[in-house]
């Protein structure tokens, strides 16, 4: 096949973008021609990763529409909690939570449709939050694939462009999209590419599996890594909003309840939270901290992990078949924790009612349980058995 123009349009947060990268590398690597459309917010994730950025959408902070978002919405704990409410103060918890990304697309929509004009791709692939991309593939007809970073909570939940019914979408997109010509319609993406295995993923239509090959960022190898931990290492890792300005971060005090726990216990914590130090001061030698390691360098050489339930974290261990402990604080982690209990490869806790007893009843099980150590081992293997990031672009360039 003749060379193809790759766009790919992230959400301006790299924690979003990273599970896209392996994708873009291999897109490029078969001899394809790729930009990454983002906002400021992603631009530096981009850049660090190699390839070539398209800043797009300055005018709109979408991190810190997220964050006023979450300062003034008291949100329920989970999914379960979420389905108690009632259907008015439901949608009104489901509007609010659109808004950022509504303007988000109304701040890109002129720079990426000028750009798009003017490139011409001949693919957009697109973060499922991006409202966006179809005010640019739709006019131009060109193929719209979504590519998911983890269980697809935006379908589950009910987003535009996600399933969810025009009728039910915020005014204000609607006119966004009736200004570009494109009619609103429940789907636009021709495939779903999603780093998934199936025990993990929600009903996706257009599914196209793909290999999650784990990616956290550019990092150094420690030399402490090169050599076996003489105790069963543990990690603890508490959310990428904690470097994020501006973004409120789950309750940290549940990083310091986990190392307590682990102290107590003949292992190894390494806490890779900001100002992990801090944390660390008081246990000595119990407990090591590190900054600005990726996941995928440390992961391999650990026991267990303790986590907050993003899907990016999440994904890095199944690949590792690292068993997992999940104390997830708000309703889009504990849909992850609740998938990932369902294979039997980790523990689902939740932040606002697990004690200490819980966390350590949950590292026991997944450090000494031989079901959920073998459950962690079948799922690695599950997404071992996915077809790779180079085989994905082979099937899109055999069907587009």
């Amino acid at each position: 096949m003749s060379s193809m123009r790759v766009l790919f349009i992230p959400l301006a947060w790299p924690s979003h973008y990273m599970p896209m990268a392996t994708q873009a590398w291999a897109m490029r690597a078969a001899g394809h021609d790729v930009r990454v459309a983002g906002q400021p917010g992603v631009v530096d994730a981009i850049l660090r990763s190699g390839m070539t950025a398209v800043p797009v959408g300055g005018g709109y902070d979408l991190l810190a529409g997220l964050a006023e978002v979450q300062r003034r919405l008291s949100q329920p704990a989970s999914m379960g909690a979420a389905r108690q409410l009632a259907p008015e103060e439901l949608a009104k918890i489901l509007s609010a939570r659109m808004t950022p990304h509504v303007k988000a697309a109304e701040a890109m929509a002129d720079d990426l449709a000028a750009f798009t004009r003017s490139w011409r791709p001949d693919l957009v692939i697109a973060d499922p939050t991006a409202l966006v991309a179809p005010l640019v593939t739709e006019p131009e007809g060109i193929p719209l694939v979504r590519h998911l970073f983890g269980p697809d909570v935006s379908r589950h939940i009910g987003f535009p462009g996600a399933g969810l019914p025009p009728e039910r979408w915020p005014g204000e997109l609607v006119e966004l999209y009736k200004r570009f010509g494109v009619l609103p319609r429940a789907d636009y993406a021709v495939h779903t590419v999603d780093p998934c295995p199936a025990r993990l993923q929600v009903p996706v239509p257009a599914r196209l599996p793909v290999r999650c090959v784990p990616y956290n960022g550019p990092g150094v190898l420690p030399g402490w890594l090169h050599d076996p931990p003489g105790r069963p290492r543990v990690c603890v890792s508490w959310s990428t909003t904690t470097a994020v300005p501006g973004l409120q971060s789950p309750d940290r005090s549940k990083v310091a309840d986990m190392l307590r726990v682990l102290a107590g216990l003949d292992v190894e914590a390494v806490v890779t939270v900001r100002d992990g130090a801090a944390f660390a001061r008081e246990h000595g030698d119990a407990v090591r901290a590190v900054e600005n390691l990726p996941l995928n360098l440390l992961l391999p050489t650990c026991d267990a992990i303790v986590h907050h339930g993003g899907a990016g974290t999440m994904l890095t261990a199944a690949y590792h078949g690292v068993p997992q402990v999940i104390v997830a604080p708000v309703p889009d982690q504990s849909f992850n924790a609740d998938l990932l209990a369902d294979t039997g490869a980790g523990v689902s806790l939740k932040a606002e009612s697990a004690d200490a007893g819980d966390i350590e009843s949950g590292v026991a099980k997944v450090l000494f349980d031989d079901r959920t150590r073998d459950a962690a081992a079948l799922l690695r293997q599950e997404m071992l058995a996915q077809p790779s990031p180079a085989q994905v672009v082979t099937t899109l360039e055999e069907t587009l």
